[in-house]
């Protein structure tokens, strides 16, 4: 990764950071509370991020609790 990107670029790429790490939480055979935390902490993230008026540019579309349902 450089390290001269722009803040557009370093939202795009948190964005894809966090939809990953939320597919593998949702992949996890068991969820502790660690694994929990996570996932409220990123979906959290990625609810702050859609309220940029670019997120549904960069994929952010959609309602991350609903997409990324832990139950």
């Amino acid at each position: 990764m450089q390290d001269n990107l722009t803040a557009e670029q370093v939202l795009a790429y948190l964005i894809e950071t966090l939809e990953t790490d939320l597919s593998e939480i949702l992949g996890a055979e068991s969820k502790n509370e660690f694994i929990v935390g996570e996932w409220y902490a990123y979906v959290e993230c990625l609810e702050v991020i859609s309220n940029w008026k670019k997120a549904k540019k960069f994929g952010l579309d959609y309602n991350p609790e609903l997409k990324y349902n832990i139950t």
